[in-house]
Parts: structure tokens; sequence; C-alpha cells
């Protein structure tokens, strides 16, 4: 539960591609961890899919689903409501994929804005200008233990409340 304030707001190209990005499985693919399919619900069916790769998540990701979507007209980054059948992500995991999407995707530097080819088929309309303001408390699923996470200025911190 809670948001992420985005300033400014993504644009269309943003908005678009972090909420795909969320509904795909983040396994590793051959391309590279930036791909989003066309049908991320569908790629699963490929009869050609390599297994072994698909359960692994893709370099430098924290997990094979990332828990936070754009939200509020791209002015919000926003929990997701059921990551892959079931919420509950350790606070560690979920944490590290609010900073791997601010360090990515979003803050002034950002890494994908010198990913080279990446940059010119998923990123030609990104501004990487943003700045992240919020807060959110997690729990998680197996252990229980109640933690907040919030970002000031694009600054992540996090406090275990309840173990």
């Amino acid at each position: 539960m809670g948001r992420f304030r985005i300033d400014p707001p993504l644009g269309r190209a943003e908005f678009e591609y972090l909420a795909a990005f969320a509904e795909s499985r983040r396994w590793r693919r051959t391309d590279g961890p930036y791909v989003v399919p066309d049908n991320p619900l569908a790629e699963c069916l490929d009869p050609a899919l390599d297994l072994a790769r698909y359960s692994e998540p893709a370099d430098g990701q924290p997990g094979l689903w990332c828990p936070w979507a754009p939200g509020d007209t791209g002015r919000a980054l926003v929990p997701v409501a059921d990551v892959a059948g079931g919420n509950g992500l350790p606070a560690e995991e979920t944490a590290h994929w609010l900073s791997y999407l601010c360090d990515h995707f979003l803050r002034p530097g950002a890494l994908a804005q010198r990913s080279g080819e990446a940059r010119r088929q998923w990123f030609s309309g990104f501004t990487f200008d943003h700045v992240l303001d919020g807060a959110a408390a997690v729990s998680g699923e197996w252990s229980g233990e109640l933690t907040v996470i919030k970002v000031v200025r694009n600054s992540l911190s996090t406090e275990v409340l309840a173990p």
C-alpha cells in the first residue's frame, strides 16, 4: 500500500513501456533485460521457449515480476495488484525493484539512457529527468514482516516496523 509521486509526470512512451514492463515476466531473454514482448501473457506459449532461461530473472533484475507499475496517468508508481498470482514479495525485493526502475529508467543519468541499441529501440521517447518521492508499506507473504519503503528525491530507504 502506497505510491511514489513522479515529477515531472511520465510521457506516453515512458508510461506504456513501464506498464508493459510490469506486465511481463522479467526472465533472462537472449535480447537483454530491457525487452518487453508484444503480448506478455502469450510468450510462454512459444514452443521454442528455453524453459531454463524462463525461470531465471534477467541480468541485474531482482526477480521474475516487477511489483511497481505507472499509475495516476503517469504521475506515480503504484503497487501491482497481483504480482504473478500472489502479492507479498519480500520487502527487500520490492525495494530493490523500485530502485531498479529509478536507476534504469527514470532518474537523470539513468542506465538505459546509455544502452546503445536498446535505447534506440525502447527508450527514444524517454526523458530520463524524473524525481520520485513517496512511501509504501509492504508485507512479506511468508515472513509477515511489515516494512516501510521511503523515497525522497530518488534516494531510497527502508524501515522494518514489525518483524
